[in-house]
C-alpha cells in the first residue's frame, strides 16, 4: 500500500502528498503493545525526511487538538489527566520540533541489557534495536516524545534511503516514540532506480518482484518520504492506557475467534 502511494504521487505533477486510512492484517503475535490487525494512517509526500517529520508533527498536533476539543471529558475520565496532551500541543503549536536522537547515540544511554536486542537473533550484521523498555526509557528522558533516527539499514526495509557518508550502513528513517513506544514510523525513499537496485542487492531481495517499483523511478524520478501512524497506539497514548489489545472495537486477535 505504501508503494501505491508512491505511485499515486506520480499521477499529477507537483502533487504535494497523498494518504489513506486503512486496516493492516499481519500474522504476528499480539501483545500489550502490538496488534496483529490494526488501523493506521499512511502518508507519502514530496520532499526529504525533514519535510515528512514536519508534516507528521503537524498532523499529530491537529489530531490532538481536535480530540481535546471534541472528547476532553472522555479523555479526562479515562486518563485522569489532560496534561500529556496539552503539553504536546504546547510544544508542537509553539513550532518547537520534537527532539531527535540517533540509534547510535541512544544505545550508550540504555541502562540495562533488556533495553536492547538483535534485529534478528544471532545475526549481528542486521544490527541492534531498542526493546519497548528501551523506547520507554527515551520517552521518559525526553519528556514524553522523541524521534529515534538513523537505524541500521539492514534492520529496516530496503526501500528506506541511505544516510550519506555512512557507507550504506544507516537509513534515513525515524520512529516517533510516544506512549507505548513507536507510534509513527517514517522514512525517506530512494530517489533513483539505481539506488533501489543497490538496496535490493544489499538486502538480498530478488529484483524480479520489484521491477515495476524500479521502473516507476525510471519513468518519473521524485524525492519522496512517507510515514504511518498506528491509530490504536495513538489512542493508548491519548487515553494513557497500557494495553493496546483493549483498543479494538471488535477484537481481532491471531488464532482466536470472535463474534460481534
Amino acid at each position: 500500500m505504501q508503494f501505491v502511494l508512491e505511485y499515486f504521487l506520480r499521477f499529477q505533477d507537483n502533487l504535494p502528498g497523498t494518504y489513506y486510512i486503512s486496516p493492516s492484517f499481519r500474522g504476528e503475535d499480539p501483545d500489550s503493545t502490538h496488534l496483529n490487525q490494526f488501523y493506521h494512517v499512511e502518508c507519502e509526500l514530496l520532499g526529504d525526511m525533514d519535510n515528512a517529520i514536519s508534516i507528521a508533527e503537524g498532523y499529530l498536533a491537529h489530531l490532538t487538538q481536535s480530540m481535546l476539543k471534541k472528547h476532553s471529558d472522555i479523555i479526562l475520565n479515562t486518563a485522569g489527566t489532560l496534561a500529556h496532551a496539552t503539553a504536546m500541543l504546547n510544544k508542537l503549536e509553539g513550532k518547537t520540533p520534537l527532539p531527535r536522537i540517533s540509534l547510535d547515540e541512544a544505545i550508550p544511554m540504555m541502562s540495562s541489557p533488556d533495553c536492547l536486542e538483535w534485529v534478528q537473533d544471532g545475526q549481528p550484521q542486521f544490527g541492534r534495536k531498542l526493546t519497548r523498555k528501551g523506547e520507554r526509557l527515551l520517552i521518559e528522558k525526553y519528556g514524553g516524545a522523541v524521534w529515534l533516527t538513523e537505524m541500521d539499514h539492514l534492520g529496516v526495509p530496503f526501500y528506506q534511503a541511505y544516510v550519506e557518508g555512512t557507507g550504506r550502513c544507516k537509513a534515513k528513517a525515524a520512529d516517533l516514540l510516544l506512549g507505548l513506544g513507536e507510534t509513527v514510523g517514517l522514512g525517506e525513499r530512494h530517489s533513483t532506480p539505481e539506488l533501489v537496485q543497490e538496496a535490493l542487492r544489499h538486502h538480498a531481495v530478488p529484483e524480479q518482484s520489484y521491477k515495476w517499483y524500479i521502473n516507476m523511478r525510471q519513468v518519473k524520478t521524485l524525492l519522496t518520504s512517507g510515514w504511518g501512524m498506528g491509530t490504536e497506539r495513538y489512542l493508548c497514548w491519548l487515553l494513557q492506557h497500557d494495553d493496546i489489545r483493549d483498543m479494538h472495537i471488535i477484537p481481532r486477535m491471531k488464532g482466536m475467534k470472535y463474534l460481534p
